[in-house]
C-alpha cells in the first residue's frame, strides 16, 4: 500500500511540476493577434511588402542574429502607443513580434500591448527565434 501511495504521490508531484514550468511559458496564442509559426513568417513577408518586423529581444540576442529587416523594440520600451507609432507607421499596417520563444514572453507582452493600443494586423510569431533556428532560416547579423 505505501508503494502505490508513493507512486501515486510522486505521480502527482511530477504532474504539478509540468503544469508549473508550462505555466512560464508564453501563450500560443493572443486574442486579437493571428498566430504564426516560421513557415507563416515566410509568407508574410513575401505577401506584404509593408509588413514591420518587431524584434523585442535584448540588443546581445539581436545582434548575434535576428530576420532579415527586423527592428529592435524590447517589449520594456513599449509605454505607450508613441512608442509603437515611432516604428510602424499606421494601426493598420501588418506588424509582426517575435522573441526567443515561449521561453522568453517578450513579443508575447508586446503582442498585448499592441493589441490594447487598437492596432488591428498584429502576428505572433510565438514559437520564436527558437523555431526559426531549428530549421536553419537565414539570419542577419552585426
Amino acid at each position: 500500500m505505501q508503494t502505490v501511495l508513493k507512486t501515486v504521490l510522486s505521480a502527482v508531484f511530477a504532474i504539478g511540476l509540468a503544469t508549473a514550468a508550462q505555466a512560464d511559458l508564453a501563450p500560443l496564442e493572443i486574442e486579437g493577434a493571428t498566430t504564426v509559426d516560421a513557415d507563416g513568417v515566410i509568407e508574410l513577408i513575401e505577401r506584404h511588402p509593408t509588413l514591420v518586423i518587431l524584434d523585442n529581444r535584448n540588443q546581445a540576442d539581436f545582434d548575434a542574429g535576428r530576420i532579415e529587416g527586423a527592428v529592435r523594440l524590447i517589449d520594456t520600451d513599449i509605454n505607450g502607443e508613441a512608442d509603437l507609432a515611432a516604428v510602424v507607421p499606421t494601426k493598420d499596417t501588418p506588424v509582426l513580434f517575435y522573441c526567443n520563444g515561449l521561453r522568453c514572453g517578450r513579443a508575447a507582452n508586446a503582442v498585448v500591448k499592441a493589441v490594447s493600443y487598437g492596432y488591428g494586423n498584429v502576428y505572433y510569431y510565438a514559437l520564436g527565434m527558437e523555431e526559426w533556428r531549428e530549421k536553419s532560416l537565414p539570419l542577419v547579423a552585426w
